[in-house]
């Protein structure tokens, strides 16, 4: 065999073993011929891969099903014992981190403040510094971590690790921020788009719980999105599906930190909001401050309904576009300004075509601020092998 062709055999391993895990994740405890029968993999692959799992210590058995003649057949489930997972959410202010076991259950969470204008190394830092402070807490030791999800804002190169041009992280073009993380901690890391991990998240656990296509929207200081089809996340060609930030909605419209005009970004996000008050008012204010003072002050809540509009604007052509069952609006504005949410909820449904107005879901994420830091964790059990 050549060496292609053995880390290609090691890479379907993988992918098999996160077959098995899902499975177990959306229906243990199960047997071996269920567990064959819902993920396609042949009896013999599944035995084969249980048993590396449960020598692992990943599964364990539990107890036997109901026979309909024979044997009792054994039934398989996730040791929750086994590993925990991180996820890291590298927000442009904000750092959110979680710790999970292996079913999903959040341990321990906490969100620190951030500037990523402190740069890739400070952030490095953060990240250790906070997931060392988690496992000291709950007595655990660094060899107990199965893998970290790391989530950043886009575009990402999530095979290579690399943050590649943020729009609004100046200073942080072509970082290999998971290769920093895991030689400072010593563990499997794996880098996705802070969007793609939202959606994950809330599919998972939130929101979007059992919905098979949807629409995941982030809007805060930027705006970004991620796509859920047939239950997986969609990446598209150069992984950055989803990018609702930078769909243009107004070809005479403001110039976006990407370079464009008239994207969504330049229009809805916190940063357009922040910039239409200081040139309406002549007062610069920051989004907090902004979304506290809204509901008294008319010329704000003029200022924070536009926005909203046109972040439903851009839903809405998404929405024709794609078919979704739901759309989940995530990122402070939604979940912070009700009248931000219900102007983009309004305008989106006024302006589908007719046969979704009413049948597509628009919904707040029920994550809140964690859902792209549980989505990574989840997405880091994939480091299993």
């Amino acid at each position: 065999m050549n060496s292609s062709s053995g880390v290609n055999a090691s890479s379907l391993k993988q992918m098999n073993k996160t077959t098995i895990i899902d499975a177990l994740l959306n229906g243990s405890p199960l047997t071996k011929p269920e567990i064959a029968e819902r993920t396609g993999l042949t009896f013999a692959t599944v035995s084969n891969l249980l048993n590396e799992l449960m020598t692992a210590g990943y599964v364990r058995e539990a107890g036997y099903a109901k026979s309909g003649g024979g044997r009792k057949p054994l039934l398989y489930r996730l040791n929750p014992l086994s590993k925990v997972f991180f996820g890291v959410d590298v927000q442009v202010d904000q750092m959110v981190c979680v710790l999970m076991d292996i079913e999903g259950r959040l341990i321990v969470s906490s969100s620190v403040p951030f500037a990523t204008s402190e740069g890739p190394h400070a952030a490095v830092a953060l990240v250790c510094q906070q997931v060392r402070e988690m496992l000291a807490a709950r007595q655990l030791d660094i060899s107990q971590v199965g893998g970290a999800g790391i989530s950043t804002p886009g575009p990402v190169d999530g095979e290579a690790g690399i943050i590649l041009s943020p729009p609004n992280m100046p200073g942080w073009r072509n970082v290999p921020f998971r290769q920093m993380v895991q030689e400072e901690l010593q563990v499997p890391c794996m880098l996705e788009k802070d969007a793609n991990a939202a959606a994950y998240g809330e599919n998972r656990y939130g929101a979007g719980q059992r919905t098979e296509h949807m629409i995941y929207v982030m809007s805060d200081v930027g705006i970004g999105g991620g796509l859920i089809f047939n239950g997986h996340v969609y990446r598209g060609f150069l992984n950055d599906a989803g990018d609702i930030g930078h769909t243009i909605i107004d070809m005479e419209g403001p110039r976006c930190n990407c370079g464009g005009r008239g994207c969504v970004e330049a229009v809805a996000s916190g940063i357009a909001i922040e910039r239409s008050v200081l040139q309406a008012t002549g007062v610069e204010m920051n989004l907090s401050s902004i979304l506290a003072e809204a509901p008294d002050n008319a010329n704000l809540s003029a200022l924070v309904a536009k926005a909203g509009d046109g972040l439903g604007v851009a839903i809405a052509s998404l929405c024709n576009a794609l078919n979704p069952t739901m759309v989940i609006l995530g990122g402070r504005l939604p979940i912070e300004s009700e009248l931000y949410f219900q102007h983009a909820q309004l305008t989106a449904r006024q302006r589908m075509l007719p046969e979704f107005t009413h049948q597509i879901r628009i919904e707040r994420a029920k994550l809140k601020g964690r859902s792209a830091a549980m989505g990574a964790a989840m997405l880091a059990y994939r480091l299993i092998h």
